[in-house]
């Protein structure tokens, strides 16, 4: 079966090779990826995704903001910048609101957008579970497996039955998404007798990883002893947002991925992505602890966890990049 295949691979390649560390699925992390996909696409799938970066209605003030003036430079950036606008949006620009809170107000609807909300719920998908008995909920909807597959159908529909303001909406999504997924902490939620309402993907569990400074409390504030497991994952590909350190570890990554992987053909399936995730959380991600750690006393992660980490979360940029470009191609033809 493929998924247990692919699963096997990433278990077999964490057990097998710890690689050198990286410093973040954050900005650095979506760019990798991006850059990946991009260094990858067909002609054709590449003249589409350039078209439909362009229609963006924020293409000029961000996607192109201070990109090369050489076309096919910026083509490129503004792919790789337009992978990080769904985290941009949220709860920094007056223009989106966030349709979660309860006194939510939405915001006057502007060209090029179909709706102008956040979406924070549209970035991860939690397959809840528990090892002490602790009752779990159902999954909840809105959620990025389903978002990421609805999607995905919209950007590839037959010319004249998507708008081109909904598919250039749509596309930046998509780029976004698939790298989120393959974050394992996108896609799990762990209960427990101490998190009876879960651990929201790790962001209520706090470790100490190797090397990690504690900062002392500020006047009125509170000391600093470490960080919650969420970001500690989001944080696995660096902060360097640089041309030259993005292009470096795209091009790296992608090497050893193929390396190992060269027999397998991209899976494009999203429903086989979040269930690596899942299985990689439960073996890889939580695997330092069945405790859950606080801000007071974080978890102290050992070598071995932080190489085991590290060497996932290269598999799972790699992994991100390659399909992105493999459903890309496909739906774009």
């Amino acid at each position: 079966m493929i998924v247990c295949k692919r699963i096997w691979f990433a278990a077999a390649w964490v057990a097998l090779c710890f690689l050198p560390s990286l410093s973040a699925w954050n900005a650095t992390g979506h760019r990798i990826i991006a850059a990946i996909a991009y260094d990858n696409l067909t002609p054709l799938a590449r003249g589409r995704v350039d078209t439909l970066i362009r229609q963006h209605p924020d293409y000029q003030t961000m996607f192109a903001k201070g990109a090369p003036e050489d076309p096919v430079a910026r083509a490129r950036a503004a792919f790789l910048t337009a992978s990080v606008w769904p985290d941009a949006i949220r709860g920094n620009d007056p223009r989106f609101y966030d349709e979660l809170r309860a006194d939510a107000q939405p915001t006057p609807l502007l060209p090029g957008f179909p709706d102008m909300g956040s979406h924070a719920t549209w970035h991860y998908v939690d397959f809840n579970f528990s090892n002490d008995g602790t009752s779990i909920p159902p999954i909840e909807t809105p959620n990025a497996l389903g978002e990421v597959t609805r999607l995905i159908g919209v950007i590839g529909a037959a010319p004249g039955n998507t708008t081109a303001d909904i598919a250039a909406y749509s596309l930046p999504w998509i780029l976004h998404l698939v790298g989120d997924v393959h974050q394992p902490l996108h896609t799990v939620s762990r209960y427990s007798r101490t998190l009876p309402k879960g651990d929201r993907g790790g962001n209520d569990v706090w470790v100490r990883p190797l090397g990690f400074q504690p900062r002392p409390a500020p006047p009125g504030g509170t000391a600093v002893l470490g960080v919650n497991l969420h970001a500690y994952w989001d944080g696995l590909a660096g902060n360097d947002v640089s041309s030259a350190n993005v292009d470096r570890l795209a091009t790296e990554l992608s090497k050893e991925y193929r390396a190992r992987f060269s027999d397998l053909m991209p899976d494009t399936h999203p429903e086989t992505w979040v269930v690596e995730g899942f299985y990689n959380a439960r073996s890889v991600a939580y695997l330092f602890s069945q405790d859950n750690g606080s801000r007071e006393q974080p978890i102290a992660l050992d070598k071995d966890y932080e190489e085991a980490s590290q060497a996932l979360s290269r598999d799972r940029l790699a992994a991100a990049g390659l399909r992105l470009a493999a459903v890309l191609n496909t739906r774009l033809r």
